[in-house]
């Protein structure tokens, strides 16, 4: 009879990177003023996508739909070089626990199988994984961590904040490789027994994500437990809970990125 081997699903999000706002918000200072933070990059970007969404329905709104998607193409590129600047320049980086992260829960089980997902438009943490998996595993060549809402390798498919992978302002072609690659790690989650979210918030913002995740957390069979490890964990975890609902049956455990040692 074989063993069914672990398999372990690591989403990535921003809370995984130092300083992963920074290289966004100073496009958005050059315009506004110092005071922009993360909340308000937010506040502007799905300004923008509502604005995509009404012209593309208007039979009148066609010209200020081709502006308004010149300028979103525009903002994409720019960030996205300001992205890169900050990998290369060494501010972007991942964070301290990282590694830690990854020998406390995975690698105490060397024979599982697992796989990235990552929110971010960066790869600091594509790098960061290739190398530990390099350093650990003699049987592996290399990691690769997939992009659920795009990368700075094609700034013109970044998924920009309040968006989902169905819009009218973008072509079929567009909208079935958007949908596929969800429907890609609808599958992924769905077959992993551990689902580890780091530096993940599940915001509101990101509902398609928390659609997907409420999808798997309600009809797969292969999940046992949902490990949370971010300085929030009570929000986290009352999302958590409430895209697990009615089902009590999944573990939730949750970690400080500082002490993983001490289960919350």
């Amino acid at each position: 009879m074989s063993i069914q081997q672990n398999k372990i699903a690591i989403l990535i999000g921003a809370g995984a990177v130092q300083n992963a706002w920074e290289p966004i918000l100073n496009c958005f200072r050059r315009i506004n003023n110092e005071d922009t933070d993360s909340d308000t990059a937010n506040f502007l970007f799905s300004k923008l996508i509502c604005a995509l969404r009404l012209y593309s329905k208007s039979p009148k709104g066609i010209a200020q739909l081709n502006e308004e998607r010149d300028m979103v193409n525009a903002m994409k590129e720019i960030v996205c070089l300001s992205l890169r600047n900050a990998q290369e320049t060494g501010l972007l980086k991942p964070r301290e626990e990282f590694e830690s992260i990854l020998n406390n829960f995975v690698l105490a089980n060397p024979n599982s199988l697992f796989g990235f997902v990552s929110t971010n438009w960066d790869t600091v943490i594509d790098d960061a994984a290739d190398h530990w998996v390099k350093d650990k595993y003699y049987d592996i060549d290399s990691s690769k961590v997939f992009h659920l809402h795009g990368s700075i390798e094609q700034y013109e498919q970044i998924y920009l904040p309040s968006e989902t992978s169905m819009e009218n302002y973008r072509s079929d072609a567009e909208n079935d490789a958007l949908g596929y690659n969800h429907f890609a790690t609808y599958q992924f989650l769905s077959e992993a027994n551990t689902i580890l979210l780091y530096g993940l918030s599940l915001d509101p913002l990101d509902a398609e994500l928390c659609l997907l995740l409420n999808g798997t957390f309600t009809q797969s069979k292969m999940t046992r437990e949902i490990i949370i490890i971010n300085p929030d964990y009570q929000k986290v975890r009352k999302r958590v809970k409430a895209l697990l609902f009615p089902r009590t049956d999944i573990t939730i455990r949750c970690f400080d990125p500082k002490n993983l040692l001490k289960e919350l």
